[in-house]
């Protein structure tokens, strides 16, 4: 891998217009390999975040009392690809202790929209802003910038989900080994999962597993250094292999994320009305009206309210002319 990174630490690149982009401070990506395999499959990527001040367990567990209580979740990480994390034993110690003593028990601690605070903001932001180049050129319109955190003791796991928008996620500390399906792989993720998702009916991190889906994944180890890309909806799991591990998720949202999730919103709805919607991409009509017709859940469970009394309204009126 190393040979045929560029390093954009030493020099810039130029746009397709000539004009000199940020150089990179974090971070070393092939720009050949993300224009290939982004939002389609892995890749790796370099980073020197391991000695970070921000990404120390004495500044993460100060950082877990700064974020609000909503955004911080803990367990003792003892769980397979099948579990949930309302399945899973909470720890006894707090938060912060929880992460100080990482190391000498079983613990997984994650920490969300760790950008919420103004340090980690910064550092969120400068990684974000050396990806914005290259991901603009593929995936155009980035927003919704969010950061995750993971800390997690030998053999915990991340449970098998999905996630709604584009991710990098950055091994800061330890060893993990990631399995990552294709996210067109229907087998392992049907549409009506994604539909579901994105109508509020089920949780992503509320997927059936079986263990003949590792026939077909990306079986991914990471290192200390290394990153890895996981595109849009991409299904995984992720396990722990070194007694202490730092992980931090780097993600954003794009045009074409947002276009995915009118489209399964109002897929979803329709599947609460015992429609059965044409496929994503099957339809560019449909599509489009699902983009236009997108107004937010608030007004899509309005839609679906009135078309779910309209259809109460015909089945009664024929079950009426039934009688007659």
């Amino acid at each position: 891998m190393g040979a045929s990174f560029v390093s954009r630490i030493e020099t810039g690149r130029r746009n397709t217009d000539g004009e000199t982009l940020p150089i990179s401070r974090h971070m070393l990506i092939d720009p050949a390999t993300f224009a290939r395999d982004f939002d389609k499959r892995p890749f790796y990527l370099q980073h020197n975040l391991r000695a970070h001040p921000l990404l120390e367990l004495s500044s993460m567990a100060a950082l877990s009392g700064r974020l609000h209580p909503a955004l911080v979740e803990w367990n003792s990480g003892h769980a397979g690809a099948y579990g949930k994390p309302d399945q899973i034993k909470p720890p006894t110690l707090p938060c912060k202790e929880t992460i100080l003593a990482v190391g000498e028990r079983p613990a997984w601690v994650l920490l969300r929209q760790i950008e919420h605070d103004p340090l980690y903001k910064a550092l969120v932001d400068e990684l974000l802003d050396e990806i914005k180049p290259l991901s603009e050129e593929v995936r155009p319109g980035m927003f919704q910038r969010e950061s995750f955190l993971f800390i997690s003791s030998h053999e915990s796991v991340t449970p098998y989900h999905f996630d709604p928008e584009h991710n990098f996620l950055l091994q800061v500390r330890g060893r993990k080994t990631v399995h990552m399906w294709d996210p067109d792989n229907r087998r392992v993720l049907p549409e009506a999962a994604l539909d579901d998702y994105y109508a509020n009916v089920r949780s992503n991190r509320d997927q059936p597993y079986r263990d003949d889906f590792l026939a077909s994944a990306w079986v991914l180890p990471l290192n200390a250094g290394q990153g890895v890309h996981f595109p849009l909806h991409a299904p995984h799991w992720v396990r722990t292999e070194s007694d202490v591990s730092i992980s931090l998720s780097i993600t954003f949202r794009s045009r074409r994320s947002r276009s995915c999730a009118a489209v399964h919103t109002c897929n979803g709805y329709l599947r609460r009305l015992g429609v059965e919607p044409p496929v994503p991409g099957a339809s560019r009509l449909w599509d489009i009206a699902a983009h236009f017709g997108y107004f937010g859940d608030r007004g899509l469970r309005g839609i679906y309210h009135v078309l779910g009394r309209a259809r109460r309204f015909a089945s009664r009126a024929r079950a009426r002319f039934r009688g007659f």
